[in-house]
């Protein structure tokens, strides 16, 4: 029967862990890069998309990379935000939120479900502040676009909002609530500048 030198062992297993973990870190930023080309693309196959069909597909797997952060305790407290928000717990998804940009204040992500739960609140100045914060790290986040229409049109700035409906378009040319804003708009918008 053999002895197991556990203090060798454990060196060997420790060792093994620190290089999987040093190539882990090597790894990270090619896997950014990755998702942000994978992004592009999908953002770019998104403003081509021919049929509503093509275009819904696109957008979920656009708001699937817009939703990931590269952090799970990022991930999981944006989701318990998201549930507490849809509960009708308020505060609390808004604790939620501000760890999430705490955490990781490049995350386009948190301020635009930050500024969903500052409209839900009535609190339209804090909305449009996070909408900018989420458009100045990702300017082709459609859903944010479509929402800063929704936020300015409420706030009767009627000619900015056509603006960003029409932004929205431009990436996402099938979103029902932008084509809506755009289209009740217009008539109020055309013949002006913008």
């Amino acid at each position: 029967m053999k002895t197991i030198d556990r203090k060798r062992l454990w060196k060997t297993r420790a060792r093994g862990w620190i290089i999987s973990l040093f190539a882990l870190c090597l790894a990270l930023p090619a896997l950014a890069a990755d998702q942000g080309e994978s992004l592009d693309l999908v953002l770019t196959r998104l403003s081509q998309a021919g049929s509503k069909a093509e275009a819904a597909q696109l957008s979920e797997e656009a708001r699937a990379l817009f939703f990931e952060s590269g952090s799970a305790t990022v991930d999981m407290l944006l989701q318990r935000g998201i549930a507490a928000q849809k509960q009708g717990r308020l505060d609390l998804a808004g604790d939620f939120y501000g760890d999430v940009i705490a955490l990781q204040p490049d995350f386009a992500e948190a301020y635009h479900r930050r500024a969903g739960l500052d409209i839900a609140r009535g609190h339209y100045a804090d909305a449009l502040e996070d909408l900018n914060a989420a458009l100045s790290l990702q300017p082709r986040h459609f859903d944010a676009l479509t929402r800063l229409g929704q936020v300015l049109e409420r706030l009767g700035a009627p000619d900015a909002a056509y603006k960003a409906y029409e932004d929205a378009l431009a990436i996402n040319p099938f979103d029902e609530a932008a084509t809506a804003g755009a289209r009740r708009l217009a008539p109020r918008t055309q013949g002006r500048s913008l």
